[in-house]
């Protein structure tokens, strides 16, 4: 698709592309790092409060009374981690233990986490539970002496937990807290950044259009400009940019290179000019000398052949140098076209009484298919040159005995003249090219490949259009469509 291969597309999506992987990821490592912060201060805020549990309850915790098997549990641990010298089993006071209890009640409900506590003795009974765990319990068997072990594990609902958990002489401390929040802010991280994801995208893509846009609207236009420059206003200029940038650089270096083609092209159609003037005069005079010579009666029939062939070469390269002329003062803008009224059926009817004198020569039959009566406004002398042009072609292509013929029809606001032949016919590859000033089809080495062209331009210059169809060995058809007369549409 030819929107892919513009700039403008390849900016945008490049810039899409970018800004993607950016979004994705900045999404990718702020989620990671949000993931890790979050259980990172969660790990530390379970350890603080194991600590400050510990550290609370440890000094008192002579009160609570010890089995003996608990005694021998708490003997093996010392043996693996530092620890008091001895142990000793003291009775329980029970008023200062539910002081204890009360303190870590009071400590739990002013807590702003939403934590689990469980306390138990070393005998693996409970002695304090905190509120939020109601009557459930925390399971987890393997509690390091000394120090805290921060693990996830799960309770008896099946939900995730993060659990910390120590144990000293007297007590095993379990402090725990749901993943179930942590989990929810997460995933509601990354809704956010799948929401937000293609909405920036889409952002981007416009904003990335609008942008490209801007910034190649110049582009645009110096485009713009430079298919408007054609032979006839090579004055014309790319409209210079105020800011010297890339592109106002690359104008002034077209706009330089543009003058340097006028110059060069007015060169050039000066000497064209020069050259057909100073030709025109001794194509004359030799093509008198030759039709002098030719009246002669005594004169040799070799000669009189050589003579004439000269002079038919004579005739052809004055027409050549005619319409160059024409063409150098069509470009310079030195030919003046005279517009009127103009009965195109009657020119035509005209010009066909004219190609049944010429086509004689060849016992070629001209007929009218179509006159309708159309006025059009024009230069009389100019089109009759166009059809002329086009009428010699048909006689020239058109093998003996064979038809040529003309119809004038009106189709809306145009006035619509055909004019064809039974001729050889044109090649499909060289119907597009035959328009172009001296191109002549390969088949045909005769004729100075300026007739089309000129009549082309004719025709533009009437505002309107020509146009051939053909079959080889068939015939051709030209189309000439001229607008109607204001004051018949």
């Amino acid at each position: 698709m030819k929107l892919f291969h513009s700039i403008r597309t390849k900016l945008t999506l490049w810039y899409t592309a970018l800004l993607g992987i950016m979004l994705l990821s900045f999404s990718g490592i702020s989620y990671v790092f949000t993931r890790s912060t979050l259980s990172d201060n969660l790990d530390r805020s379970l350890h603080s409060e194991v600590t400050w549990v510990n550290g609370f309850i440890e000094p008192k915790a002579k009160k609570v009374r010890l089995k003996r098997s608990a005694l021998l549990e708490l003997q093996q641990l010392k043996k693996s981690a530092p620890a008091p010298d001895e142990t000793e089993q003291i009775s329980t006071d029970s008023a200062a233990v539910d002081e204890i209890w009360n303190q870590i009640y009071q400590h739990t409900i002013l807590s702003p986490r939403r934590q689990y506590i469980q306390i138990l003795d070393r005998n693996g009974d409970l002695l304090y539970r905190s509120p939020s765990l109601g009557k459930q319990s925390l399971q987890f068997t393997d509690i390091p002496y000394g120090w805290i072990k921060v693990v996830t594990t799960h309770n008896d609902e099946g939900r995730e937990l993060r659990i910390a958990s120590t144990q000293n002489d007297y007590v095993k401390i379990l402090v725990a807290y749901p993943l179930d929040e942590l989990n929810e802010a997460l995933d509601g991280i990354f809704s956010i950044f799948l929401i937000l994801a293609p909405v920036a995208l889409l952002i981007s893509i416009i904003g990335g259009w609008f942008l490209a846009h801007r910034s190649l609207k110049p582009v645009d236009t110096i485009t713009k400009t430079a298919r408007e420059i054609s032979a006839q206003n090579l004055n014309q200029r790319l409209p210079s940019q105020a800011v010297d940038d890339e592109l106002g650089r690359l104008t002034a270096t077209f706009n330089d290179m543009i003058g340097r083609l006028q110059e060069s092209f007015s060169q050039i159609q000066q000497f064209s000019a020069d050259a057909s003037h100073e030709l025109r005069t001794p194509l004359t005079i030799m093509r008198g000398e030759i039709e002098v010579a030719l009246r002669r009666k005594r004169l040799p029939a070799p000669m009189r052949e050589l003579l004439t062939s000269v002079h038919d070469e004579l005739v052809r390269l004055s027409s050549i140098v005619e319409s160059l002329m024409i063409l150098i003062k069509t470009e310079s803008g030195r030919l003046a076209f005279q517009f009127s009224d103009i009965a195109l059926d009657e020119m035509i009817q005209e010009l066909t009484e004219d190609a049944r004198v010429l086509a004689s020569k060849k016992k070629i039959s001209v007929e009218s298919l179509q006159i309708n009566p159309v006025t059009i406004r024009g230069d009389a002398a100019r089109l009759k040159q166009l059809f002329l042009n086009l009428i010699e072609n048909a006689i020239k292509y058109t093998p003996q005995r064979g038809t040529i013929t003309f119809s004038v029809t009106r189709e809306n606001d145009q006035a619509v003249v055909s004019i064809g032949d039974t001729g050889i016919g044109i090649p499909k590859k060289d119907l597009q090219k035959v328009f172009d000033r001296f191109y002549r089809v390969k088949s045909d080495g005769s004729g100075s490949g300026l007739g089309l062209a000129i009549a082309k331009w004719i025709a533009e210059a009437h505002h309107g259009t020509i146009r051939v169809s053909s079959r080889e060995k068939k015939g051709s058809t030209f189309t000439v469509t001229l607008p109607l007369s204001a004051g018949v549409k």
